[in-house]
């Protein structure tokens, strides 16, 4: 009778677009790149038809009194397994008439082991271990007769045992999320080092100065460089190299033309040289080069197109000293 919530035909067809869809995914770990389009097709079909014939057995056994979940599950297993032992199979280079049977035993097998097992309540845990167990050994079993049968050399079959598809996927995940680890490791490192530089700066500056700064950072940045601040002999405890690197990539991170008033300052600048006599002004200029001339000179040059907000203070700052002191 039908298994109430369990629609067989349906589940079948999700789950051979699911393996068509990694299949189909480039770079994908679940499958390798070397599959034909011709083979990949035979698989996804493979797997429609075995959860197919799964799904309606179940629903037909009057006697079983699964629910959608458990019949699902047994149906899941064999859709499972056999895309990876159809590309198991592939791989090891058995011969094509011999695949599908190979198959059609490990889904029998799978579909006893699984049905019995959730008669049985076992934890679902122990019955992926336990269909897993039954699956190498049904496949080491079948390419034995394939070798009895003069089917397959003895190396042959070795080679074909030794190959998992399921394997490759789980260590290639597993070197991903590993990378992964790594990366994160290696950008908190390499924020955390751009941190303590910035605490040695500022701790140099004028309190004013350096909660300037400090409002500029993201708050969750802020209270570690004011735990950096508050060591003693930070400079000493980084590597003079690394320390510039650091300071380098700070500039990155803060918002440096928002901290320096750049209209101001050229206002103040423009005020000044147009109060100065044109003799001083180029006295002060005559040995710069011409975009610093033009800035001394021409109360109409463009400054902010030619320096940044930095040189453009540290330009003021200067000219203002010279002019003063004559």
């Amino acid at each position: 009778m039908p298994i109430d919530g369990f629609d067989y035909k349906a589940f079948a067809t999700d789950l051979s677009k699911q393996a068509l869809e990694v299949l189909m995914q480039p770079g994908t770990n679940a499958a390798p790149s070397t599959l034909t389009d011709t083979e990949k097709k035979g698989i996804v079909e493979t797997v429609r038809k075995f959860c197919f014939m799964a799904g309606e057995a179940l629903s037909n056994d009057a006697q079983l009194k699964f629910n959608a979940e458990q019949a699902s599950l047994v149906t899941q297993f064999i859709g499972e397994w056999t895309f990876h032992k159809s590309i198991d199979l592939i791989k090891g280079q058995i011969p094509q008439a011999n695949r599908e049977p190979v198959l059609q035993i490990i889904a029998a097998n799978i579909f006893n082991t699984a049905k019995l097992a959730i008669i049985k309540n076992m934890p679902q845990d122990a019955l992926i271990n336990l269909v897993e167990d039954k699956v190498k050994q049904v496949y080491a079993d079948e390419l034995g007769k394939l070798v009895k049968k003069g089917v397959l050399t003895q190396q042959q079959c070795d080679v074909a045992l030794n190959t998992s598809n399921l394997n490759d996927m789980v260590e290639k995940a597993e070197e991903q999320v590993k990378e992964q680890q790594i990366q994160k490791s290696a950008a908190t490192d390499k924020k955390t080092l751009k941190l303590a530089a910035l605490a040695v700066v500022l701790k140099k500056l004028p309190e004013q100065k350096a909660n300037q700064i400090l409002n500029s950072l993201e708050q969750s940045d802020v209270q570690h460089v004011i735990n950096y601040m508050r060591m003693g002999n930070l400079e000493d405890k980084i590597d003079r190299q690394v320390m510039l690197k650091s300071l380098e990539e700070i500039k990155k991170m803060l918002p440096m033309a928002d901290i320096i008033n750049v209209p101001k300052l050229l206002k103040r600048h423009y005020k000044l040289i147009k109060s100065t006599p044109i003799d001083i002004l180029s006295q002060i200029a005559s040995n710069e080069r011409e975009a610093v001339k033009d800035f001394i000179l021409d109360s109409n040059f463009i400054a902010t197109d030619n320096f940044s907000p930095h040189v453009i203070q540290s330009l003021v700052n200067s000219i203002e000293t010279i002019i003063n002191d004559n």
